[in-house]
């Protein structure tokens, strides 16, 4: 997703995030984690310093990349001047294109590279999570985290297919995050509002959370009104905070 407004763009939707700000602005997605003794880290989207330092992050411990798309990892140069030890978790292939098309031998300067292999959980003292495949253009993996009796499902950018195996591990998730750029099919690349309604059904979560928004999607009053109407419906928003 581009941000809302989106560059040169005078649609309504972009007219009124210029106009009256607050939450009709998106900046890119990304997602933090406070965990036990871990601070974990979803993305580095372009704007992710801005994101940093608007929302007071002054510690982050490892990031997770779900794929090599640009307005997923184009921020990852701000952590050239990070000030502590990172840990970067990518499957293979995603940390081989970076290297390849942007980064060279220079990323390891960023952080120290944690291969993850999607279905092997990788764990920590008081946490764990489980990397899974979802269909994208490019490699790009979503993860189920758990910790203290919960679980939270992230899906990433995603088409509106998943393997069985995901769908086993978002049953019954306490928290299920999916990006929906757009409001309604036809949208072969991700999944969008609507069609997430539909899988929040299928796999029995309790909540959902909806966001990754592009300015292709209704505004945000506009879907915090539609959201309202079902239960366990949350429109994101830039800085949203929800404890489980």
């Amino acid at each position: 997703a581009e941000g809302i407004p989106a560059i040169n763009c005078d649609c309504l939707h972009c007219s009124r995030a210029k106009r009256e700000d607050e939450k009709l602005v998106r900046g890119r997605n990304a997602v933090l984690f406070s965990l036990p003794g871990y601070q974990l880290l979803l993305d580095t989207p372009p704007d992710i310093r801005a994101l940093l330092v608007k929302n007071k992050v002054r510690r982050i411990d490892g990031i997770f990349l779900t794929h090599p798309h640009h307005d997923h990892s184009g921020g990852l140069e701000e952590f050239l001047y990070w000030r502590a030890e990172l840990d970067l978790f990518a499957e293979t292939t995603v940390y081989e294109a970076l290297r390849r098309e942007e980064w060279g031998d220079r990323l390891p300067e960023v952080a120290f590279h944690c291969a993850f292999h999607p279905g092997m959980a990788v764990r920590f003292d008081g946490f764990f999570f489980t990397p899974f495949a979802v269909y994208h253009t490019a490699p790009c993996f979503g993860l189920a985290l758990y910790e203290g009796g919960h679980k939270i499902v992230y899906t990433s950018d995603s088409s509106n297919r998943f393997s069985n195996y995901a769908y086993c591990l978002m049953k019954e998730a306490d928290l299920l995050i999916v990006n929906t750029p757009r409001f309604s099919p036809p949208h072969e690349d991700h999944i969008t509002s609507t069609e997430a309604v539909e899988l929040k059904a299928r796999v029995r979560a309790k909540h959902l959370i909806l966001t990754h928004f592009n300015h292709e999607n209704k505004p945000h009053d506009e879907l915090e009104e539609w959201a309202k109407g079902m239960d366990g419906v949350t429109a994101a928003y830039d800085g949203l905070e929800i404890e489980i």
